[in-house]
C-alpha cells in the first residue's frame, strides 16, 4: 500500500460512514413512527421479547458477515437504548397533551 492507496481507502471509509449515518437516520425515522403508535396504544416502550429475538438475529448477522458478535451487540444496544428513550419521550408527549 502506498500513500495514494491510503487516501483512496480513507475516502471509501468516509463514504461508508456517510451511508451508515443515512441508514441510521432512516431507521430512527421508522422507529419514531413505532414510538408514536406505542404511545397511542398505551404500549410499553420496551419489548423484551422483540429485543431477545433481535439479539439472536444480530448474532446470526455478525456470523454471516464475519464480524465480532460482541461488537454488533454493543452497536445495536446503543441504538436500541436511544430508540427506547425516544419511545418514552413519545409517551410523555402524548400524556401532556
Amino acid at each position: 500500500m502506498d500513500t495514494h492507496d491510503l487516501i483512496s481507502h480513507r475516502a471509501e471509509i468516509d463514504q461508508i460512514d456517510e451511508q451508515i449515518v443515512a441508514l441510521l437516520s432512516q431507521r430512527f425515522s421508522v422507529t419514531k413512527q413505532v414510538g408514536l403508535f406505542k404511545a397511542q396504544q398505551q404500549l410499553t416502550a420496551v419489548d423484551t421479547l422483540r429485543e431477545a429475538q433481535q439479539a439472536k438475529r444480530y448474532d446470526a448477522l455478525a456470523s454471516l458477515y464475519g464480524l465480532n458478535p460482541v461488537l454488533i451487540q454493543c452497536v445495536f444496544r446503543c441504538i436500541i437504548d436511544q430508540v427506547v428513550s425516544d419511545h418514552r419521550s413519545c409517551v410523555t408527549a402524548s400524556t401532556t397533551k
